[in-house]
């Protein structure tokens, strides 16, 4: 019998990825990371490059999406994966990446923690979830936006920019009387000081286009450290294609090589996880449920800061937000306020109803008094569905769809919305739109932990169906809240390989 190529095979150079591997080589347990990916072509350090693109990409017509995902470097992410993955979309745009690094190469970085509450249904409890958070938190580096040069407890904090700040301080003055919006300093995976590798943020607003200076969190950064230790191995361009299942697990990739492990670990984002199991689960034409945020994008004018200077300040988000809509607990929306004149130009200049010369002179003019919000409702107002292709029976389609009711819903959260702006002195703009499903990117719930069946995972993130097979990345997430998912992501990654590390011990102990 040959010998496994390690203990455990993780899929996957992404945040989740990362995340359960550091715990398993720190208990000295033999980790081989399968990546699609390289380090090819991440040294580009030509401005223009990177915000034109070599063959002129920002200058494209507008195709209606994120300005973050019309950028050349979002491009370059995306489209291998389109390409790729044998995945369609039907009223569902369908996003992952096979690129080093995964999706935090172009990810918004805010930070959010869920609460007892929101995990109320999980078969883990909130402490286990906790201590994964500070860990991760101090591992990643996280600041938060002040208008101030250090936080309360002397901790080191980067500017928001000017409008952002008046806002804030409009709010502060004049809170709902109910208490059901809140407004408050977005918190971003950022460096407001240096760390080992990695430079603070420079404040250039370079954020979208491949953040040059290290300060924005990758995962990719976690490769050097996992690297130096003689439990880990990771081989370029490995695009995983197939499991098998014998005396343990055999893993196909797509040149024709193939691995070996008793356990492997699949942190290929939801898409790419779904598509990886399509052959072991009874995936019908109905398919998958897969839970995913209707996003809401706002936006708004503030009048008092027309023709004022901005502040230099990254373009991540500069404030967060929530504002609770109903009485069950998952009954609130969050989302993030953005300064206007930190994003890239054209994607605004291309919507104006004007020429290329008029718009951008107009929009340089209010540029420094323009907001954007975008909201996340929670996945329960989602209906999509991973499928079979019905032709083929090859290959997986996206079915994106709404909530039933959700229209009105939506409806009422933008009036209740107009009455915060009006407070906040903000005035919203026409434009305010319903993004097409998938392009949130919010992903989760389609092996969901708890849930009996074949398409159930313990609390270890382990399949029913399959023992050595474990999902560490959004699909095992049993619900989808409001809030930025990434953090928990990575925070359940660490939380389920201490527990893989602590059995294993046990196992050979006992042997």
């Amino acid at each position: 019998m040959n010998e496994p190529d390690a203990d455990f095979i993780i899929i996957g150079s992404g945040p989740a990825g990362v995340s359960a591997a550091l715990p398993l080589i720190a208990a000295g347990r033999r980790v081989l990371m399968l990546d699609a990916g390289n380090d090819a072509g991440l040294q580009e350090e030509n401005r223009s490059a990177r915000v034109l693109g070599s063959d002129l990409e920002s200058l494209r017509a507008d195709d209606g999406s994120s300005p973050k995902l019309q950028t050349p470097a979002a491009r370059e992410i995306l489209e291998p994966f389109r390409h790729q993955s044998g995945i369609a979309g039907n009223g569902f745009i369908p996003i992952g990446s096979l690129a080093r690094g995964g999706l935090s190469n172009i990810w918004g970085a805010q930070i959010s923690y869920l609460d007892a509450e929101d995990i109320a249904d999980w078969p883990i409890d909130i402490a286990s979830l906790q201590k994964s958070y500070e860990y991760v938190a101090k591992r990643i580096g996280i600041s938060r936006n002040a208008d101030f040069t250090t936080g309360a407890n002397g901790e080191p904090v980067l500017p928001l920019g000017a409008t952002a700040a008046h806002v804030l301080h409009r709010h502060q003055a004049a809170k709902p009387a109910d208490k059901s919006f809140r407004l408050f300093p977005a918190v971003n995976a950022i460096l407001s000081e240096a760390k080992p590798g990695r430079a603070a943020c420079d404040l250039r607003g370079d954020c979208l286009y491949g953040c040059p200076s290290g300060a924005i969190y990758n995962s990719r950064q976690d490769l050097l450290p996992l690297r130096k230790s003689p439990h880990f191995r990771l081989l370029d361009n490995m695009r995983a294609v197939s499991l098998t299942r014998n005396a343990g697990w055999t893993v196909g990739t797509a040149d024709g090589s193939s691995f070996s492990a008793p356990r492997i670990i699949l942190a290929a984002g939801v898409l790419g996880t779904a598509a990886l199991l399509a052959d072991l689960l009874p995936i019908d034409e109905q398919g998958l449920r897969l839970l995913n945020s209707p996003t809401l994008a706002i936006p708004l004018l503030s009048p008092a800061r027309l023709l004022r200077s901005p502040t230099a300040t990254h373009s991540l988000a500069q404030l967060g937000l929530s504002l609770r809509y109903g009485d069950r607990a998952s009954d609130y929306v969050t989302g993030a306020i953005y300064e206007v004149g930190s994003l890239p130009a054209q994607s605004f200049i291309n919507r104006m109803p004007l020429g290329r010369k008029a718009g951008r002179a107009a929009f340089q003019m209010i540029a420094s008094s323009l907001l954007v919000a975008t909201i996340y409702y929670p996945g329960n107002q989602s209906r999509s569905y991973i499928g079979r292709d019905a032709t083929t029976k090859k290959g997986l389609t996206i079915r994106g769809g709404f909530a039933e009711g959700f229209d009105i819903r939506a409806e009422a959260l933008k009036k209740a919305l107009r009455r915060e702006w009006k407070r906040l002195g903000l005035i919203q703009l026409p434009g305010a739109s319903l993004a097409e499903p998938g392009i949130d990117a919010h992903f989760a719930g389609t092996l969901p932990m708890g849930a009996s069946g074949p398409f159930g995972t313990s609390s270890d993130g382990e399949l029913n169906r399959h023992p050595g097979l474990h999902i560490v990345d959004g699909s095992i997430l049993p619900d989808l809240s409001s809030k930025y998912v990434t953090m928990t992501i990575m925070a359940n990654a660490d939380r389920i390989a201490h527990r893989l590390a602590e059995t294993e011990a046990n196992r050979h102990f006992s042997v």
